[in-house]
């Protein structure tokens, strides 16, 4: 299942600021079912990779201690028209991907 990105950003004087809302249920896979006892399985994102025109900016390690739905803003060495792609992976194998021109 792929990871949804809605992704707005601008850029002046050479630096831009992108913003990032990650739909994703980010499970650590502590919190328990009170119906079995079981604890639900873990299903986080667990590398965060953003790039600007094709050159990486940011890699970055996440765990489960991320919140539902993550909301990330970055501000990056960008100019307008450079296109900035956030890549997502999480610890299932799911991925997510988006790209903006800024």
């Amino acid at each position: 299942m792929a990871i949804n990105i809605r992704m707005r950003g601008k850029a002046k004087g050479g630096v831009a600021e992108v913003k990032a809302l990650i739909k994703h249920e980010m499970e650590s896979g502590v919190r328990m079912n009170k119906k079995t006892g079981k604890p639900y399985p873990a299903k986080f994102i667990n590398n965060v990779k953003v790039t600007v025109n094709g050159v990486e900016a940011v890699n970055s390690d996440w765990s489960g201690a991320v919140s539902a739905n993550p909301y990330m803003a970055i501000m990056l060495n960008a100019n307008s028209g450079d296109e900035v792609k956030i890549s997502l992976t999480d610890n299932t194998g799911d991925t997510g991907e988006e790209t903006l021109k800024v």
